[in-house]
């Protein structure tokens, strides 16, 4: 690793491109982990409807009498990452004091942990996806009625409407600004092109990502807020001033996390995949 000593030069440090995360606020805080890395969640099961009976006499009317049976989910908090970094007090000095321990913490977070994370969930979320599509693709003249029929089949399990949000690559969600319904719309057109972005469609809000985001050979995601659970067991940051292996500053960082689908709710998150089904 280089450690470039300043001899003339500017103070400044140039900073990363960064985004704030894509995933906040999506997943349902319902269920706790404090205490624990394992959570189980409990879901009754449905009754046979049956026919009523009015003319037996010698039985239960209502039908045959069943147990309510339940099913369990198990999730288990498995993903654990950390960064450790020194800056060295005489390294520091030799180039103009620009490594400054909370300004090297949050851009490790802002540059590394956050798209990380991102990432993380959502092909942990694309892999537990109750509804996959597969061979998908889409054109400016499709775009639309590919991602609402994909919508009204989420309809068709009963999903709510609200509360959707779809994922798309920025590549991909080219094809989307530049679709034939939508550059047909002054207004909407110049909204989304000429800002370069996407508001809402079929009534969900839709957040492109960079390409590498997106789950592999993933076109596009949507994900029904409350449907998912992405649990935070340990997060650290710290900045260590006395450390006995280095005159100088430590930054350190350690995330304990994971993401889930919630099994009974698994119709509120869909996959586009652009390829064919695995066979099974």
């Amino acid at each position: 690793m280089a450690i470039n000593l300043a001899e003339k030069a500017s103070a400044k440090v140039v900073e990363r491109f960064t985004r704030k995360s894509v995933t906040e606020g999506l997943a349902t805080a319902k269920y706790s982990w404090t205490g624990v890395d394992t959570v189980k969640v409990y879901t009754t099961d449905l009754l046979t409807l049956n026919d009523y009976d009015r003319t037996e006499t010698s039985g239960p009317r209502f039908g045959t009498l069943e147990e309510v049976g339940d099913t369990v989910q198990t999730m288990k908090v498995e993903d654990d990452k950390s960064f450790n970094g020194s800056i060295d007090k005489g390294n520091n000095t030799s180039q103009l004091q620009v490594k400054a321990a909370s300004r090297i913490l949050r851009e490790n977070t802002d540059n590394v942990i956050i798209p990380y994370v991102d990432k993380y969930r959502l092909d942990k979320w694309a892999t537990a996806a109750g509804i996959k599509e597969y061979s998908a693709s889409i054109t400016k003249s499709t775009a639309m009625d590919v991602i609402m029929t994909s919508g009204a089949g989420m309809s068709n399990y009963n999903v709510p409407h609200s509360g959707r949000v779809m994922y798309i690559g920025e590549t991909e969600a080219i094809k989307i600004k530049l679709a034939d319904q939508v550059v047909g719309v002054d207004k909407l057109a110049e909204r989304s092109i000429v800002n370069g972005t996407i508001g809402a469609i079929d009534g969900m809000q839709v957040r492109i990502v960079p390409d590498n985001y997106m789950p592999t050979n993933v076109l596009y995601m949507i994900v029904t807020k409350g449907t998912v659970v992405a649990p935070k067991k340990i997060e650290t940051y710290r900045i260590l001033e006395e450390h006995p292996d280095i005159d100088g500053h430590v930054v350190q960082c350690r995330f304990l996390h994971d993401a889930f689908v919630l099994t009974t709710l698994n119709k509120g998150v869909l996959a586009a995949y652009s390829t064919a089904a695995p066979s099974v």
